[in-house]
């Protein structure tokens, strides 16, 4: 009786440990499905279901940037910038619908540009004044951007905002302030002096 009960024992035992072995000798225990882009998609084009396909990806760090299988976010989104085939769709790659109702895109041309890509958030400051008492004045913060091209950004504004906007590129000096990935909205003042320079610089 004893050696039967060992025998048992022992056999569940192997049983466990080929388990065990199978399971974490799997390279694929770590794979998720997640959304891909079938074709290239234009900025502002509905994300349609043959626009997407799923592919099997390893992502030690998790996915929470991608969208995953069953994804219920996704229904409705659109492209946030021009999308290229077989990449990883982000989330910072589309527009929820309530985004994407009033879209307008418009080319700002920066000269000297920091580097940015699309998903960037910049701030847009304006130099204006005389040569001999200069000022840099806020015109926009937080504008989304949708491409980087010579010479500028192509942002994303609101219908009401574009007049402004085209105003901007046309006749105001604009500089491009880029905002780290994660940074709070932007707080700049006008600067119309060399001491208020000096002051506001030695802040934190």
């Amino acid at each position: 009786m004893k050696n039967w009960l060992v025998a048992g024992l022992a056999l569940a035992l192997g049983i466990a440990v080929s388990a065990a072995l199978l399971i974490f000798g799997n390279p694929a225990r770590d794979e998720i499905e997640v959304y891909a882009v079938a074709h290239d998609v234009s900025a502002g084009a509905a994300l349609t279901q043959d626009a997407l396909r799923l592919v099997a990806v390893t992502l030690p760090d998790g996915a929470s940037s991608l969208f995953q299988k069953g994804a219920s976010d996704m229904r409705g989104t659109r492209a946030a910038h021009d999308l290229i085939a077989g990449q990883l769709l982000q989330r910072a790659d589309v527009l929820v619908v309530s985004a994407s109702v009033d879209v307008r895109l418009v080319f700002i041309p920066v000269k000297d540009a920091p580097p940015a890509t699309a998903g960037s958030k910049i701030d847009l400051l304006v130099i204006s004044g005389t040569s001999d008492h200069p000022a840099v004045v806020p015109f926009a913060l937080g504008v989304d951007v949708r491409g980087v091209v010579p010479g500028g950004f192509i942002v994303a504004v609101t219908s009401r905002q574009a007049p402004a906007f085209v105003y901007a590129a046309e006749v105001m000096m604009l500089v491009a302030v880029i905002a780290t990935p994660g940074a709070p909205p932007g707080n700049e003042e006008p600067v119309c002096a060399p001491d208020q320079a000096l002051a506001v610089a030695s802040q934190p």
